[in-house]
């Protein structure tokens, strides 16, 4: 992206700053003196994952820690050390080095000397936390190690935490890489070019530029509709044949065009109710674009006191991967997933609820209001029928999303294993059916959001209150199929 003078200036001295402190927050890079000549042509063939751990393998010596590769020696670590490996690799010298974490210290090692520990659970060792490294100012320049996360990810984080990012920066070969929300797509040409609008790894160093609003809430809502989702466009279906869709007794409904987010039919559609568990549809985009997917994550939460409550099957104790999280989540409906989710994500409850509603304030949902993670019915926790179809468009976005809710069967390996199969029965039943959720409380009757496509056209239903959510979303998914036309 192109920088102006006065973003060039803070730029120049933050790196000045950044050559005097601590090589936690520094973006130089790392290594370790070679003690033999020509070792370069043995190290391994790929570097080493970040946010994956390696075991340190010195031949019983111990693992010099350096400030840069063949740089300054800060430590020493004996053989069988576990270390974090963090975003960063370089070949220098004879050795490729690696940037790790180890007992709370950064700095870079020979990577020849780092072999990748096994496909086992890690939960409580990782130096690498979801979200940012420290609370961000409302004004100011920071310094923060990335979580892991897609870019939305980086934005909500941001903005959940008062923090209007103007732009953020990111090191790439010993270069800036910026990233400008709102900017035109050529100015941030560069970003994409390198991360391709997916993950940004978890241990990326960033600084991020937080700008203030007397009103963050609604700046939020100027500047990030629907971004940076890809969400498709087109035109909106014509009705060609002038049959309208028959009433439904749910007490809201709404069927809305993908490509075009056009309402082909509605009931109450912008009335606030209770959603259930279509709450999860939102506690999983968060979860897909504001962690790392491989991280393992561990749970507080004991689904066997969850007396009535849809669970994953959660112990205390128990350690499974953000994805098999989401997918207890969204297949077996987890309220235990939804709350190890949150408190992973966020470090609590209420502080991911207040991310939940960063996401709809992004997102311009304003019939929308969430207190809980997973639906269960409380005070001033509702949703509107548009608010939710709206919603699942844009999840539909992300590949992790799609994958999750259209599936019917998925087993999680952590500490034990375990084998989830999809409860929304509509996945099975409709034609063309790709996803989305169902839900159920006393207070919220039977929900529902589903998806369908035919012919390379996705269309939306969702009914709240649903007397029968099954047949009413086959009635409306074949209505507009069947009476529509696309271009």
């Amino acid at each position: 992206m192109i920088i102006s003078p006065r973003y060039l200036f803070f730029i120049v001295l933050i790196c000045m700053v950044m050559s005097v402190i601590p090589t936690a927050i520094s973006a130089a890079v790392m290594h370790q003196t070679p003690t033999s000549s020509n070792r370069s042509e043995a190290a391994r063939e790929n570097a080493l994952i970040p946010g994956t751990t390696a075991i340190i393998n010195a031949d019983g010596s111990c693992l010099r820690l350096r400030d840069a590769p063949e740089g300054n020696r800060l430590d020493c670590f004996a053989d069988g050390s576990v270390v974090e490996v963090l975003q960063g690799a370089e070949i220098k010298g004879d050795y490729r080095w690696q940037y790790v974490s180890i007992d709370g210290r950064n700095g870079w090692m020979a990577d020849e000397f780092l072999q990748p520990s096994p496909s086992v659970p890690s939960c409580g060792t990782s130096a690498i936390n979801a979200g940012f490294s420290s609370s961000l100012p409302n004004n100011g320049i920071s310094i923060q190690s990335w979580g892991g996360g897609t870019l939305s990810g980086i934005i909500n984080t941001a903005l959940a935490d008062g923090c209007n990012a103007t732009s953020f920066f990111v090191t790439v070969d010993g270069e800036w890489m910026g990233y400008r929300p709102n900017a035109p797509t050529f100015v941030n040409q560069a970003w994409f070019d390198y991360f391709g609008g997916e993950q940004v790894s978890a241990g990326t160093l960033m600084m991020m530029f937080c700008g203030t609003s007397s009103n963050q809430n609604t700046l939020a809502m100027a500047r990030y509709p629907f971004l940076p989702a890809p969400i498709p466009t087109g035109s909106a279906p014509i009705l060609t044949t002038g049959i309208r869709a028959a009433e439904v007794n749910s007490s809201a409904a709404i069927v809305i065009d993908e490509a075009s987010g056009a309402v082909l039919y509605e009931q109450n559609a912008h009335d606030a109710l209770a959603p259930a568990s279509l709450t999860k549809i939102a506690t999983a985009i968060l979860a897909i674009e504001g962690t790392d997917l491989e991280a393992w994550v561990g749970s507080d939460v004991d689904s066997r006191t969850m007396y009535g409550s849809s669970v994953m099957g959660l112990h205390p104790g128990d350690c499974f991967q953000m994805r098999d999280l989401i997918r207890g989540l969204m297949l077996r409906s987890g309220n235990d997933a939804a709350l190890a989710i949150g408190r992973y994500q966020a470090g609590s409850d209420e502080a991911f609820v207040h991310q939940m509603n960063t996401l709809l304030l992004r997102l311009g949902l304003t019939d929308s209001h969430f207190s809980n993670a997973h639906g269960l019915d409380s005070d001033n926790h509702h949703m509107s029928a548009y608010d939710l179809g709206m919603l699942a468009r844009y999840g539909m976005q992300l590949e992790e999303f799609r994958d999750a809710v259209s599936s019917s069967v998925w087993t999680a390996d952590g500490n034990r294993e375990l084998t989830m199969y999809n409860i929304n029965s509509f996945i099975y039943s409709y034609s063309g059916a790709d996803g989305i959720k169902t839900g159920y409380t006393e207070g919220a009757g039977r929900t529902f959001v589903g998806s369908a496509t035919r012919n390379g056209k996705r269309v939306y239903v969702v009914l709240l209150n649903s007397a029968n959510y099954s047949r009413e979303g086959t009635s409306l998914l074949n209505w507009a199929f069947d009476n529509h036309s696309w271009d």
